[in-house]
């Protein structure tokens, strides 16, 4: 018997198991591989992203992205997986992306379009879902085949070397191209839902999704990469807003904790390198934060703050506003700093964070000792 032949025999036979075996109690799961196999599909990948966008040496915004995360995983019926990880990532990308078995992770460029936790968690929950779905290791059969799955766990062994290498080869092709426009609308429909049980105002998506549609039209820069298999942008915000809206008849700005947020990442850095290996130079950047006062605008804002009234429009765009809306005194803005962040001023909580409650407080200002 052929090569061939016998490829098409060992296919047919695993066809035959799937169309006579009895469903698995996760409607969800996927034939041939096992929550083992998944388990070792992303911690091997783990290390590969790891290596390849470099981990943000920030251990208090890790902290705070790890919290939120596992919070809603709480929120879950199924975990599905025994454990979440959720990870920073050092890309200018703007891109989160979740891997089979439990793993999470979002970019520097990511963390400074979000406008407040409520959305962080709605894109958190969005890769929660792909998780849970299974949407990784589906695409997967569909693109490699079962047959190099089937090794599950022993998958990542440095004896099956070969077969890893097309495995980590198919999830890279995945992050890079998302995993199709169902399984978006799929995992959007959950972020939403995970958030609202959170304790999250349930337009966190949908405000997210309008800030990088302002930002697709401004640069051209895009989550997702949005390839022709992806909802488009407008088709996402319509649906996000609408199923957000018939959960609760509450503010967009009600348990959004927007001012929580912008204190976390004030000092992050911005723009810069897209993976470990850009050895391009750029000069430093970071995130910092303004308290409207009476009288501002964005343009005097960018000329009083930045030097440069022209950049009213970069300041409306990374918070999340239109071009025609002017900022309210006492709101907080976003702008961007050349050089290096000093932490010459100290953000102070209050209340202050206790050990069990970090994420139940009201918003915090800016405040200084």
């Amino acid at each position: 018997m052929t090569k061939i032949s016998k490829n098409l025999v060992i296919n047919f036979s695993l066809f035959l198991v799937l169309l006579f075996s009895p469903l698995p109690p996760d409607s969800h799961a996927v034939p041939f591989i096992d929550q083992e196999a998944e388990i070792a599909m992303g911690k091997g990948a783990d290390i590969q992203i790891s290596q390849q966008y470099g981990i943000y040496q920030d251990k208090e915004l890790q902290i705070y992205v790890n919290k939120i995360g596992q919070k809603l995983v709480s929120q879950l019926s199924d975990k599905v997986f025994p454990n979440y990880y959720f990870r920073i990532v050092d890309s200018s990308e703007i891109n989160a992306f979740a891997l089979p078995g439990g793993y999470v992770y979002v970019t520097l460029g990511l963390l400074a379009m979000v406008n407040s936790e409520a959305e962080l968690a709605g894109v958190l929950g969005h890769e929660i879902g792909h998780i849970i779905f299974h949407h990784g290791a589906k695409q997967m059969v569909r693109s490699i085949g079962s047959q190099v799955l089937a090794l599950g766990g022993a998958i990542a062994s440095p004896k099956n070397a070969g077969q890893w290498l097309v495995v980590s080869s198919a999830m890279s092709q995945q992050i890079l191209l998302g995993y199709g426009r169902e399984a978006e609308i799929e995992s959007d429909q959950h972020g939403i839902l995970n958030s609202k049980e959170a304790g999250y105002s349930p337009f966190g998506m949908s405000s997210f999704l309008k800030s990088l549609r302002r930002k697709e039209i401004m640069s051209g820069q895009s989550y997702h990469a949005f390839q022709a298999s992806h909802p488009d942008t407008r088709d996402r915000i319509v649906k996000a807003h609408l199923m957000a809206g018939r959960m609760t008849h509450a503010s967009e700005n009600e348990n959004s904790y927007r001012d929580r947020y912008l204190n976390k990442i004030r000092g992050l850095k911005y723009e810069g390198q897209k993976h470990a290996g850009d050895k391009k130079r750029y000069n430093p950047q970071y995130i910092d934060f303004y308290e409207v006062q009476d009288g501002d605008t964005f343009q005097s804002i960018a000329a009083k703050e930045l030097g440069d009234k022209r950049k009213d429009l970069d300041i409306s765009v990374l918070n999340g506003r239109k071009e025609s809306s002017q900022p309210k005194p006492g709101d907080l803005l976003k702008i961007v700093r050349n050089g290096e962040f000093k932490k010459n001023k100290i953000l102070q909580l209050n209340p202050s964070f206790g050990s069990n409650s970090a994420l139940d407080l009201p918003a915090a200002r800016l405040g200084k000792y």
